[in-house]
């Protein structure tokens, strides 16, 4: 995909294939248990949910600058007001917007991919370090005064998950205008193939590769269920279902 004057990509393969975020836009906390997928295995501390992953996705789609520090660390300028309209205004408020960034920032992450494991390496670290404001300064026309952009310090995962990673350029919008998580993790999950099936997915192994091995049959119905009734959201995301329950993408104008 065109980057354009992009300074970061939206995303990582790996952000998305091993499952740092839950299927959830009401996340629970984690206890640390692996978890496993083809790509490798990660385990988290903390609570990380797709609203999550959408607070991620538009701080990286949104930077205005990028600056790479001495010590190996990335320094992102973001103006918090395109922060806040990428990801829609009726859904995130200023105190909703702050608690998501609070919990992103606390929480810690340890990845091991299976070149990792051969070398008896991890990555252990966050998502996010600080947010300061900086002092490069906008004018506010509701206020009629200057508000200050945030300067964003990227933890050490998300730094080499973006030098190390396949990087992924899209918009986050149309995800985070999704009404469920499992929709917004799979459709994260797909947008990370280059390769698209001929005859699509099986929406159970796809929604097994966001939510886990071993989903009860109940709660497998349910996230049928939840995917089914965001066709619409999905079809805005370049992916449609078909008959039988098979997934499919398309190009879509992002």
């Amino acid at each position: 995909m065109m980057t354009g004057k992009r300074v970061a990509p939206t995303s990582t393969v790996l952000l998305a294939r091993v499952m740092i975020f839950q299927p959830s836009q009401r996340p629970q906390e984690s206890n640390r248990d692996w978890m496993y997928t083809s790509r490798g295995r990660c385990r988290v501390t903390g609570r990380l949910g797709q609203r999550h992953a959408d607070i991620m996705e538009s701080i990286l789609y949104v930077a205005e600058r990028r600056r790479d520090i001495s010590d190996g660390g990335i320094e992102l300028l973001v103006d918090p007001a395109k922060l806040r309209r990428t990801l829609s205004v009726n859904q995130y408020s200023h105190d909703h917007i702050k608690k998501l960034l609070n919990e992103l920032r606390a929480a810690t992450i340890e990845i091991v991919t299976p070149d990792m494991e051969n070398r008896g390496e991890s990555i252990i670290g966050g998502l996010v370090d600080h947010i300061i404001p900086s002092p490069k300064t906008r004018y506010d026309p509701l206020t009629k005064s200057e508000r200050h952009l945030w300067k964003v310090r990227l933890g050490v995962v998300m730094v080499k998950l973006i030098e190390n990673d396949l990087l992924l350029y899209y918009s986050p919008t149309p995800i985070a205008r999704l009404q469920y998580g499992i929709s917004q993790a799979l459709v994260r999950h797909v947008l990370t193939h280059t390769n698209i099936p001929r005859r699509g997915w099986n929406m159970d192994t796809l929604i097994s590769a966001v939510g886990g091995e071993g989903l009860s049959s109940t709660m497998l119905r349910n996230y049928r269920w939840r995917v089914k009734d965001d066709a619409a959201g999905l079809l805005e995301n370049g992916i449609k279902i078909e008959e039988g329950n098979k997934v499919k993408r398309f190009t879509a104008a992002r």
